[in-house]
């Protein structure tokens, strides 16, 4: 009873301390809202406007032109064609005439274009008294086209035939390679070279082999004297193959001029052809171009002439490339060419580098060769 008495009397307590903090809470909640002060309201307040003044500029009136005659002039008598009065190349040996001399590192002679004259062609200079700049139309366009070149670069892909009867064209590519290189070096130093070699299907030692392209003139000898000439025997050989190497695997430079010489003397196999012919129209679309040098006897009687050391009788010969190489450099976009009565390679070889369509101005370049 004690016990129940004692826990009602805290309980009591503890009922008047919360009533009477309650208490005070209360009474300091009204003394604190007394001193809040109310704010006017925005309808009370005076709101005072600012006009912002702008001056508008007027537009200034032009004074219109007005011509009270016509201008009248008179046509000079000789109109020289624009394209005459470009430029050769800079420093460019392109050998027209014998009339000034220059000498390359590879002792070539390479008279300079602007000491030379024309007197032929489409030009529109010659020793007459009319207006000129000694320079033919095809000259011109061959030192825009050098110059084009230079300034993209110059790619360079020899496929060749590395079968038994190429000895003597491997032969004379090992020994000229310097000489070529040097010569369209002279034109366009930001040249490179590489080389595929193949044989035919099924060959012992290989198919293809290649060397990518290269500003490395040793490395393209070192590759070439390892060549050699060994196996063929039927009518047909690997040249698809070794197309697809070259336009696939040489490491061409983007937005270089490409340029592939196919060297051969046999046709391709005819279960190939049309994938050549793809393969070829897909290169010339992609900025690249291939020729083909066909070198058989059969389309070059003066070198069968030099074999043998005595004349043929030429009725039995053509002076033109095989079919199957006409429709491989139709479908490059280059040119079908053979040796044209000569019995070396070098000539054709750099001329077809250079588009040979330029062949009268390349004649007049490799007269040192």
């Amino acid at each position: 009873m004690l016990q129940m008495f004692g826990r009602l009397k805290v309980i009591s307590l503890w009922l008047v301390l919360l009533l009477v903090s309650l208490a005070i809470h209360l009474l300091l909640t009204w003394q604190a809202s007394l001193h809040i002060i109310t704010p006017e309201s925005s309808a009370t307040r005076n709101v005072e406007d600012i006009e912002i003044m702008l001056d508008i500029v007027e537009p200034e009136e032009k004074e219109e032109l007005v011509f009270e005659e016509a201008i009248e002039f008179e046509p000079p008598p000789v109109l020289v064609a624009t394209s005459a009065l470009a430029p050769p190349p800079p420093e460019v040996n392109l050998a027209m005439e014998a009339a000034a001399g220059g000498q390359s590192s590879g002792g070539f002679s390479a008279p300079l274009l602007s000491n030379a004259v024309a007197t032929d062609g489409d030009g529109l200079a010659g020793f007459g008294t009319s207006v000129g700049t000694g320079l033919s139309q095809s000259t011109n366009q061959f030192a825009a086209y050098v110059q084009g070149l230079r300034e993209t670069g110059l790619d360079v892909v020899f496929v060749v035939d590395s079968t038994g009867s190429m000895d003597w064209v491997i032969d004379e590519v090992q020994a000229r390679i310097v000489d070529i290189v040097d010569v369209i070096r002279t034109l366009v130093p930001v040249s490179r070279f590489g080389v595929v070699a193949y044989r035919d299907v099924g060959s012992p030692s290989y198919i293809t082999k290649h060397q990518v392209l290269t500003f490395s003139l040793n490395k393209l000898s070192r590759f070439l004297d390892k060549l050699d000439a060994v196996g063929g025997g039927d009518m047909q050989e690997a040249v698809y193959e070794g197309m697809r190497v070259a336009t696939s695997q040489s490491g061409w430079r983007l937005g270089a001029k490409k340029v592939i010489v196919l060297i051969g003397d046999a046709p391709p196999h005819k279960d190939t052809f049309n994938r050549l012919l793809a393969v070829n129209r897909e290169f010339a679309s992609n900025h690249g171009q291939i020729s083909t040098l066909d070198v058989s006897h059969h389309a070059n009687p003066a070198v069968l002439e030099a074999k043998l050391g005595r004349p043929v009788n030429r009725v039995f010969y053509t002076d033109t490339a095989m079919l199957d190489y006409q429709l491989m450099a139709e479908a490059g976009g280059g040119v079908a060419a053979t040796l044209d009565g000569d019995v070396h390679i070098t000539r054709q070889l750099v001329s077809l580098i250079m588009g040979g369509q330029f062949a009268r101005e390349m004649a007049l370049l490799l007269e040192g060769l």
